[in-house]
């Protein structure tokens, strides 16, 4: 309409000279210009948006479709970790392994899956009804099979836990930081968890069969192995910066050297007989009411927690200095000196006793 209003005034005025129609017909270039500028970048504006529009659809498209693609993958493979051969089972824990490096906002719940995969119980032969033959044979066999499954979801966690060490190491491209794990009462065989860097951990009542490597594992947040099993570990140079809680935990002919707690350290109820402490720093409360300490090495472990040490922790960090002035006493006047052992604390009778009796006649 504008655009015919324009041409008629136009047509009106051509041929003529006057000033006024001059003027007219400058207004009317003039708004001829300006409305053919706003209707251009009116156009290339609503362009602009519909071209947006095409764009986040397709966005969100690909977005579905990859989600869908994620979770048929994920469904796939928890199937397969469902399924009766070993092979098939393995098959699923190295697809859970690829999506979790491929997508971030799904790792936590595959490590989840694999923490669970881990805490079910073993297979065990029936004590009630026991097979026999060919039976047994096959039972023993998936359970081998199951052991070495088993075995694999612990290194494919591990192996992404492991930043690398600055200069020594490359750093791992494939670690997963920032990563929680749940194994309460699972039965790990042989881990292999050293250099690890986990956010938080759980292994109350887990079971560490055979000789379980900790060696300069970092906790950034709290740490908990309340009631484990972890006989004949090893710790050295390991981090807790949370709370670490042993309550409870067997922890027998383990190594503790070099092992920094910055937070609270919970050793309460704890059996640490034959346990090497020496040169553990403990930054924060260190906790053994009713710990047994039997043989165990404080030896150069620091104690600067807020809180004052309980009577175990006291005595099992000095009962080795008094075992070593008694036994210098015995060889050199072949002496017995049970007689004086009155009056100390248990702690402190027990390991002169054992040490006397080692070398006194």
């Amino acid at each position: 309409m504008i655009g015919l209003a324009a041409g008629w005034i136009l047509l009106g005025t051509v041929g003529s000279e006057s000033p006024q129609d001059r003027a007219r017909l400058e207004v009317v270039r003039t708004t001829i210009s300006i409305v053919a500028g706003v209707g251009g970048a009116t156009a290339l504006l609503l362009a602009a948006r519909r071209q947006r529009t095409n764009e986040l659809a397709l966005l969100e498209t690909k977005h579905d479709a990859a989600e869908r693609r994620t979770t048929e993958l994920y469904s796939a493979a928890i199937e397969q970790l469902g399924a009766d051969k070993a092979a098939v089972r393995l098959g699923g824990l190295y697809a859970l392994e690829r999506l979790a490096q491929d997508n971030l906002e799904h790792r936590q719940t595959i490590v989840e899956v694999m923490c669970a995969y881990l805490r079910m119980p073993l297979p065990e032969v029936d004590e009630a009804a026991p097979v026999e033959g060919l039976e047994l044979a096959k039972l023993k066999q998936a359970i081998s099979e199951e052991r070495r499954v088993r075995h694999a979801a612990q290194h494919i966690l591990c192996s992404h836990l492991r930043p690398g060490k600055d200069g020594s190491e490359p750093a791992n491209s494939k670690f997963w930081p920032d990563t929680d794990l749940y194994l309460a009462g699972a039965v790990l065989r042989h881990l292999n968890f050293s250099g690890c860097h986990v956010r938080s951990a759980v292994f109350s009542n887990a079971t560490l069969e055979g000789s379980a490597m900790l060696v300069g594992a970092v906790f950034d947040e709290a740490a908990n192995f309340v009631g484990a099993s972890m006989d004949h570990a090893v710790l050295h140079g390991a981090t807790f910066r949370g709370p670490a809680m042993f309550s409870s935990a067997s922890i027998m002919d383990a190594l503790f050297t070099d092992v920094r707690f910055a937070g609270p350290a919970r050793f309460d109820n704890a059996r640490l007989d034959d346990t090497d402490f020496s040169g553990a720093r403990f930054e924060g409360v260190a906790l053994f009411e009713n710990a047994t300490t039997e043989d165990t090495n404080f030896d150069q472990a620091v104690f600067t927690g807020s809180a004052p040490e309980s009577t175990a922790a006291r005595d099992g960090r000095y009962a080795w200095v008094l075992l070593q002035i008694v036994s210098t006493l015995c060889r050199d006047s072949n002496t017995k000196y049970s007689r004086h052992l009155t009056g100390l604390p248990a702690g402190f009778q027990r390991a002169i006793s054992r040490g006397s009796r080692a070398r006194c006649p």
